[in-house]
């Protein structure tokens, strides 16, 4: 029997400035049957007239409109199914891959059959040695969703494959039968979250989830600005948290989530008061105030 077949799905919306080296490095992989899709939300600078000329074996599925980062990926996910592939692999458009980690992450899933998702270890691309990424962990009684190993400088503390509660989609080998199962991506949330959703959906139907740090990739974030936290950032990150634990956590749990997640906001918008930005500030409390309002209509 041969290698499994994996369908590598990147999303982009206008990123040209990401999409090259994202798909070249991609493309130069060492892992034999791979396939490279990229579904395209309606770009409008110039992405795919990049990709036709200069990566021609790429497939391009053009979108309309702008569907989101969720709805992307299940365009691209049911091409998968369609293709027959065995794995999806999940990309953002400004990530940049080791040529052996696609065969690293075959490699940990075929050795694991229980596994949804296996994540690489990510790093960001400057300092190329600092971790974003080690997967994560979800705390019910705080209401926290946070990365392991972010912004640790990488000195082999992280070797060994592990299971984790969640893997960030920007970089994740998916199990085609796994999805099948679970069913797609979450597309009601607006941003963040869809991925860790779709993780815990996938625990909690029995399978596990990976992290194998032996495969590496490089995330185009922006370690001293948190990730380029803008007030829209901030907004909906703080939207869907609250949307994630409202449908996970139980009851109870509350008790303790809503004075953690208060307190952390707080000193989140205190600090962004005295760094002068403001509007972050007033992102954290028009979040709550509407993360507050949907939760008494439902």
């Amino acid at each position: 029997m041969g290698e499994p077949s994996v369908a590598a799905i990147v999303v982009n919306w206008n990123g040209r400035e990401y999409i090259e080296p994202c798909l070249a490095t991609l493309l130069a992989s060492t892992y034999s049957r791979l396939s490279v899709t990229l579904v395209d939300n309606a770009s409008s600078d110039g992405s795919l007239e990049c990709v036709g000329e200069t990566f021609p074996s790429v497939r391009v599925i053009e979108n309309e409109t702008n569907l989101g980062y969720a709805a992307g990926v299940n365009v691209g996910v049911r091409a998968a199914f369609e293709d027959g592939a065995d794995f999806a692999l999940l990309l953002n458009n400004d990530i940049e891959i080791a040529p052996d980690a696609v065969g690293k992450l075959v490699e940990a899933a075929t050795g694991a059959p229980d596994a949804a998702f296996v994540g690489p270890k990510i790093y960001y691309h400057e300092p190329p040695d600092v971790i974003w990424s080690m997967g994560g962990r979800v705390s019910y009684w705080t209401g926290d969703i946070r990365h392991v190993g972010i912004r640790e400088r990488d000195g082999g503390q992280y070797e060994d494959v592990r299971t984790v509660d969640y893997v960030t989609g920007c970089a994740v080998l998916a199990s085609v039968p796994a999805l099948r199962e679970i069913g797609p991506m979450d597309e009601t949330y607006y941003m963040y979250n869809e991925d860790t959703d779709w993780c815990v959906r996938a625990s909690r139907a029995g399978y596990r989830v990976l992290v194998e740090p032996r495969a590496k990739v490089w995330h185009k974030v922006s370690m001293s600005s948190g990730g380029g936290l803008t007030p829209f950032k901030t907004y909906n990150r703080l939207r869907s948290t609250f949307r994630f634990f409202g449908l996970y956590a139980r009851p109870y749990q509350w008790v303790t989530i809503v004075p953690a997640t208060a307190g952390r906001a707080l000193a989140f918008a205190v600090r962004e008061v005295l760094s002068g930005r403001t509007g972050n500030a007033a992102a954290v409390v028009r979040g709550a105030y509407d993360s507050a309002r949907g939760a008494r209509r439902t």
